[in-house]
């Protein structure tokens, strides 16, 4: 590594690691604000409570804020560099603008390498626990606990429809399974108000379990029992795979969705979009550097302040993050094709930061 490289690394990690500490504390507050009162609430005001929610929401805060505090530090970097006519020194020696982008790699990469590592294995464990303590504001789809929007699961000729899981998906309520025949046409339901996995025998018991067979040339035949062993391949660490955010799950676990070696809720196109989603997620810190070189810049040869850098860096930065949320979104619903849904945001940018480097620089 030259000189050169060791002094931007120095400068960039320095910059970036108190921009990210203090965004992650300002986003950290408004957090809090929203949601401690709820928490406080549902925890008898216990303030031990409250503490643990803000610890286990860090990882999930820093993930999300990792990109944008690469824009800003390295804008800052840069920023600095334009004004103390380091980098009109370095291109003097005869080295042209694109080697001081190289020179931020090595930093880049040690970024890239950690948010990848953040997201895909610290936040799923911190969003499991916050789930495990009764901490997670949205628990209520996590658990999904709402009755109007139950969960279906497929099974071969059965549609198996749950009210509502929880205790890790050990427990299911309002159970109702549909038999189907090979063209699709029900010939039996079974309903139960709850279905239990006995960890000792491996196995699910319903209780007060209603039968409805559906004759072709007959009356429904209704029969009652006040417990039936049900004999499925679900098992409860599936049920509760099933209600998971994306966000909580590691991209082996999206990449067994993707392939059908794992039961999903989801159309298999929602996992491939966040698959490939989680595979872009360190380029987008490098497609930080693109953004903020041709930012500082345009802005020390207008004769700019930093100010007024960070200030544009910040827009940029902002319009990058609902350009992705946006083509996410379609992603999930269907609308665009994942390929596009994951990397059409870091494309499209990369285009836009690349051009208008190039234009500076008269290449």
């Amino acid at each position: 590594m030259s000189t050169f490289s060791r002094y931007v690394l120095k400068n960039f990690l320095w910059q970036f690691m108190l921009l990210l500490i203090g965004f992650t504390a300002l986003l950290q507050l408004f957090d809090l604000l929203n949601n401690s009162a709820d928490i406080l609430q549902d925890h008898m005001g216990q303030m031990s409570a409250l503490l643990e929610y803000a610890a286990l929401r860090v990882p999930e805060i820093v993930s999300f804020l990792v990109p944008f505090a690469v824009l800003m530090g390295a804008l800052v970097t840069l920023g600095k560099m334009e004004t103390n006519n380091e980098i009109m020194a370095y291109k003097a020696a005869g080295a042209p603008y694109f080697t001081v982008l190289w020179a931020f790699l090595p930093a880049v990469g040690i970024v890239a390498f950690l948010h990848f590592i953040v997201a895909d294995q610290v936040v799923p464990r911190s969003i499991q626990a916050l789930i495990a303590r009764d901490l997670s504001v949205e628990r209520s789809k996590s658990k999904n606990e709402a009755k109007d929007e139950p969960l279906f699961v497929q099974e071969g000729n059965s549609v198996v429809e749950a009210g509502a899981v929880g205790q890790e998906g050990s427990i299911l309520s309002h159970v109702r399974i549909y038999q189907r025949d090979d063209v699709g046409k029900i010939v039996s339901q079974i309903y139960a108000n709850e279905a239990r996995f006995d960890a000792k025998d491996e196995k699910w018991k319903l209780s007060n379990v209603w039968t409805a067979v559906v004759p072709a040339d007959d009356a429904v035949q209704t029969t009652y029992s006040a417990t039936w062993e049900w004999k499925t391949r679900l098992t409860p660490a599936e049920f509760s795979d099933l209600v998971e955010r994306p966000q909580a799950m590691t991209l082996g676990k999206l990449t067994g969705f993707v392939a059908s070696t794992q039961v999903g809720v989801r159309p298999t196109y929602f996992y491939k979009t966040w698959m490939l989603k989680r595979i872009a997620l360190p380029v987008s810190s490098i497609l930080m550097i693109l953004l903020a070189a041709p930012v500082a810049h345009s802005l020390h040869r207008r004769e700019r302040g930093l100010a007024m850098g960070m200030t544009f860096g910040f827009g940029l930065g902002f319009l990058y993050f609902l350009t992705d949320g946006l083509v996410l979104s379609l992603g999930e619903s269907g609308a665009v094709p994942p390929f596009l849904a994951a990397w059409l945001p870091i494309l499209l940018f990369a285009a836009v930061g690349g051009a208008w480097l190039i234009k500076q620089e008269g290449y």
